[in-house]
């Protein structure tokens, strides 16, 4: 009987382990679709562009200067763009991933990371990748972002 209880604890363990990666995963996804209507909004406002910068273990966004910033084929050519970070009270400051998983992101089109001053941009797909779990971050050509498992 206790051999029993032993397997399925340990079942029931494993299962909300793994259901765990992938709720902060999700967790990670609607955040960034809010926070991406908030960098929109904030290009806007101060009608200077805004990056959205990632790696495997977080992300952040930076105010692009007005002036640096360039079409995509020249941006290509010219490197990245010198930005400025968001201070640490601002809601597009660095964080951390919730997953305690590395996270490999992939976005079409490569180069939809700066937010501009266009009221509507063009569809983008974000994909958020832990190794075991995937959700997208999808949005509209009307500028609505939606999470999809």
């Amino acid at each position: 009987m206790l051999a029993i209880i032993g397997i399925a604890t340990t079942t029931i363990s494993v299962g909300a382990f793994q259901d765990g990666d992938a709720q902060a995963l999700r967790q990670d996804a609607v955040r960034l679709s809010q926070l991406f209507g908030v960098a929109q909004a904030q290009a806007r406002k101060g009608d200077s562009p805004v990056v959205w910068k990632f790696d495997t273990q977080g992300y952040g966004f930076a105010r692009a200067p007005r002036d640096l910033f360039l079409p995509t084929g020249l941006a290509r050519q010219a490197g990245p763009v010198r930005a400025e970070d968001f201070p640490d009270t601002s809601s597009l400051r660095r964080r951390d991933w919730s997953s305690d998983n590395a996270i490999a992101v992939r976005i079409d089109p490569p180069a939809a990371t700066v937010f501009n001053t266009e009221w509507i941009s063009g569809p983008l797909a974000v994909e958020l990748d832990d190794g075991t779990n995937t959700v997208r971050i999808v949005r509209s050509g009307n500028g609505q972002y939606r999470v999809r498992p």
